[in-house]
């Protein structure tokens, strides 16, 4: 079962990474936050990035008080920009921010604001250009840290991601959420044992952290403590009981390793209530499908494997598990047609007993 999970691990953690980061941002006011440095010890975040470490021995020292924005910065754009950031309409922030810093080129905020914006829109490059040029201005936060780590994870660059929150965290390591991003990194890496640490530290700082919890379980998924992530899942399952928004992940990874037990009535409840909360989310109609399968509710396994081709078409091996299905049903055509996208999809020959 873990040697299924880990390349279940390795097929799905990039993307995953870049999906929880994406989720689970910080709000906009968390980019309040400031660094001061000593003069003598000033360093561009232009020259920083081109590096892709800062200088050593240099100091940060967080701030108790978020800084008084300067005269430009509390211009009524600002402000507004500020408003529709907090609901949600980056676009729109975006767009006022962009008309605004090529008349005040030299408002910090404002390209922090924008670079912010940016990063919530997928759009990576375009932040980090704007975190450059507020770093040129004013000395960059944790939380500008934390956030271009999470753009270098949308661009892929993992090396990276982790090198700014390890710096972040050396600014700031009573920060949870920045704990958390480089455990999923380190998770992303198949470094198990530093990425449940970093769970581990960021559950010290914000006890009760669902999001946390679970993904503790996923790295002692992938260290082989199948009995620990099993506890892991189901405290945070506990734990999100009450909430109005809870979470399908630790629903879906617990069910995932209760299928491989064959405790299928307890994953079958799991997975239906997960799938409830995510209906769109194809992993859970597949391993719905593989349940089916076990159980064997052949009818129950097509609807979820077609379930999960229509919000995944290009997966390779929904296509050939449906495959199965049909052939187990007798629809040998249906099947034929199946195994053949599967391997079209693959780009090799695929059969029923090699995929």
């Amino acid at each position: 079962m873990v040697r299924v999970r880990v390349r279940l691990a390795r097929r799905l953690a990039r993307r995953s990474t870049a999906e929880h980061l994406r989720l689970e941002r910080s709000p906009f006011r968390a980019l309040a936050l400031a660094v001061s440095l000593p003069v003598s010890l000033t360093v561009g975040f232009t020259a920083a990035l081109g590096c892709g470490f800062l200088p050593r021995g240099v100091l940060f020292a967080q701030t108790a008080a978020a800084p008084q924005p300067s005269a430009a910065a509390a211009d009524a754009p600002i402000r507004e920009a500020g408003r529709l950031m907090d609901a949600g309409q980056f676009d729109r922030a975006a767009e006022l921010l962009s008309g605004f810093v090529t008349q005040h080129a030299d408002s910090a905020a404002a390209h922090q604001m924008l670079a912010y914006s940016y990063l919530r829109l997928d759009d990576p490059k375009r932040s980090l250009e704007e975190y450059t040029r507020a770093a040129a201005i004013a000395h960059p936060s944790a939380i500008d840290l934390q956030n271009v780590a999470k753009d270098y994870v949308l661009l892929g660059d993992m090396e990276k991601a982790g090198r700014w929150l390890t710096v972040s965290l050396q600014m700031n390591d009573r920060d949870p959420e920045s704990w958390y991003s480089l455990g999923r990194i380190r998770y992303t890496e198949q470094h198990f044992e530093e990425a449940a640490e970093c769970f581990e530290r960021s559950l010290a700082l914000a006890p009760r952290s669902v999001k946390a919890e679970n993904n503790l379980g996923l790295a002692l998924e992938g260290l082989n403590r199948t009995g620990d992530a099993v506890a892991a899942y189901r405290k945070a399952i506990v734990w999100q009981q009450d909430e109005a928004h809870p979470s399908e992940q630790p629903l879906l990874n617990l069910g995932i390793i209760l299928v491989h037990q064959g405790k299928l009535e307890e994953a079958r409840k799991l997975l239906t209530e997960a799938v409830a909360i995510a209906p769109r989310d194809p992993r859970i109609h597949e391993q719905l499908g593989h349940l089916y399968l076990q159980m064997p509710l052949l009818a129950g396994a097509q609807t979820e494997f077609e379930e999960a081709i229509a919000l995944e078409p290009k997966n390779a091996a929904l296509h050939f598990l449906l495959g199965k299905v049909y052939r187990q049903q007798g629809q040998e055509q249906k099947a034929k047609a199946e195994f053949a996208e599967a391997a079209r999809l693959s780009g090799e020959h695929s059969t029923p007993d090699k995929f």
